[in-house]
């Protein structure tokens, strides 16, 4: 059997993560990024011949500008996603009503420029909660991808909240659920009620991708952060195990943020917001590492969207 990778990405502008937070130019954003980035990023995967699940928030379908580009990705074959309508980093403590807004918003407007129904669902900083189960159910979601079962969860979780310290409490939290870094840590349909465990309740979940064991993070933030040797190893492991892999990237991942363009939009590292390297890493820097990572996964694993494989599973 052909061992399956898919390559997924979470299209978040600097007003989707920031809302304003360290912009200071006076006309506000540029929205440049998302044309640029989403441009970089297929270019990237073209030597690979592979598609991407592109998990795409809502607002950015509301600019005219950001259309062509849009509608680019769908041709290419690849996969549009549901990561709510504003980028909520608290989704998961949202009111029931105000999480179904979220879904609702970004299909509507998907929709309306794509034709396209999203059947994948991802919250922001995987912030997700078993509440959201019944919603993604009764509107046609095949699949969800926002569990994150690792045993780094504590301490990812305080260091976030303790980065976050200029924001507002729903945007300090991450990663939902603290009994999801026990969950499994490959696909599998989830129980009736819990997104967290087994069961036949219908909806597929695509757990962020862990090693076996120490179950270790393995995506490209991670890679940044650790380096190429770590991520070697993470590989082999994972390989061994003959797992399915979802290597996860970040629309930032392929923007260069240190240039005249991008630099005034930016907060600044330990003044309250987090920060995160790839915004700033140089692009060169970032393109060489990312591929050296794809290159190794691309010997072994032949790569398709979460789409395809949730409806090769049915």
């Amino acid at each position: 059997m052909t061992a399956m990778a898919v390559i997924s990405s979470d299209i978040d502008t600097l007003e989707s993560i920031y809302k304003g937070q360290g912009c200071t130019r006076a006309d506000g954003y540029t929205y440049d990024e998302f044309e640029v980035g989403l441009e970089n990023f297929a270019r990237f995967l073209e030597q690979y011949n592979a598609p991407a699940t592109l998990f795409m928030v809502g607002q950015d379908f509301l600019r005219e500008k950001s259309h062509p580009t849009i509608h680019e990705m769908v041709q290419r074959g690849y996969e549009i996603a549901n990561h709510t309508h504003t980028h909520t980093q608290g989704f998961g403590h949202l009111r029931l009503d105000e999480m179904e807004y979220q879904l609702l918003e970004m299909e509507r407007a998907c929709i309306d420029v794509t034709g396209i129904k999203p059947i994948g669902f991802r919250s922001p900083g995987w912030n997700v909660t078993d509440r959201a189960l019944p919603l993604l159910k009764k509107h046609g979601y095949q699949y969800e991808s926002s569990v994150f079962p690792t045993t780094m969860m504590p301490l990812l979780k305080f260091l976030h909240w303790s980065s976050m310290s200029d924001r507002q409490a729903l945007d300090r939290t991450t990663m939902g659920q603290f009994n999801y870094m026990f969950a499994p840590i490959q696909p599998y349909q989830c129980a009736e009620k819990q997104l967290g465990r087994r069961g036949q309740n219908g909806l597929k979940v695509f757990p962020v991708t862990v090693t076996p064991t120490l179950r270790i993070p393995f995506f490209a933030t991670f890679l940044l952060s650790t380096g190429i040797d770590l991520f070697r190893r993470s590989y082999t492991a994972l390989k061994n195990a003959g797992f399915m892999i979802q290597f996860q990237f970040h629309l930032s991942d392929f923007v260069d943020y240190t240039q005249p363009l991008f630099v005034d939009q930016v907060p600044q590292a330990g003044k309250g917001q987090y920060v995160p390297k790839a915004l700033m890493t140089p692009l060169d820097e970032k393109y060489q590492l990312f591929k050296q990572a794809i290159d190794i996964i691309a010997e072994d694993y032949t790569f398709t969207t979460l789409k395809a494989l949730t409806e090769s599973s049915d």
